[in-house]
């Protein structure tokens, strides 16, 4: 009799085993539900420059006497400053402009307290690689009052200057992709980006 009340004790805790695998889960499975019905990322942007070639800009702005390689699809057009807006794909736009400064290094200071240093704005900025000539940074926009949060994104900067004249190619957000998050905008990519045109971008 005893050895049947244990069989009946065990089978009776093995049930309730089941039953709690089956209410309550693991923190692995609960883990795994949560990140399955996460907000989606935003879009796979690939950078690779390989493939791309030798653009004259002059051609369409002869405010702007700078070559650098650039997909062959490229869209461009010449921005109302005089400038050169060259649309890469959906998620980037390069800019290229003519800028009212003395000096490479006073374009740089100004630019970072548009972004990196612009505490009104963006919080946790930071410099990624910084060089004589430019850098890669991130930053992130502030929470909303209504509670609505960003996530970080990196950018670059990048500058030639020749007979006093200063020239910036930074790269910027399409005006019509506000609603992509910040992870489109990796630190990869926008490393990626400044390595080409570093390697690339020339004075006529």
């Amino acid at each position: 009799m005893k050895k049947n009340m244990k069989h009946i004790s065990m089978c009776i805790a093995a049930v309730g085993v089941i039953a709690l695998a089956s209410c309550g889960g693991s923190s692995e499975t609960k883990t795994a539900d949560a990140a399955a019905t996460a907000a989606p990322a935003g879009p796979v942007i690939a950078i690779d420059a390989s493939g791309w070639a030798a653009t004259d800009l002059s051609t369409l702005s002869t405010m702007i006497p700078v070559s650098m390689n650039l997909p062959k699809d490229a869209k461009m057009e010449k921005n109302g400053n005089g400038g050169v807006d060259i649309r890469l794909n959906e998620a980037y736009t390069i800019t290229v402009s003519n800028i009212a400064v003395g000096s490479v290094k006073e374009a740089m200071d100004s630019d970072k307290t548009l972004n990196v240093n612009n505490k009104t704005s963006y919080k946790d900025g930071k410099v990624i690689t910084e060089e004589a000539n430019g850098y890669v940074y991130q930053m992130q926009m502030n929470d909303e009052a209504n509670g609505t949060k960003y996530e970080p994104e990196a950018h670059f900067f990048f500058y030639l200057e020749k007979d006093g004249a200063v020239y910036s190619i930074s790269d910027n957000r399409p005006m019509d992709n506000g609603f992509l998050p910040g992870s489109t905008y990796a630190v990869d990519n926008a490393t990626k980006l400044y390595e080409s045109v570093k390697a690339t971008a020339k004075l006529k």
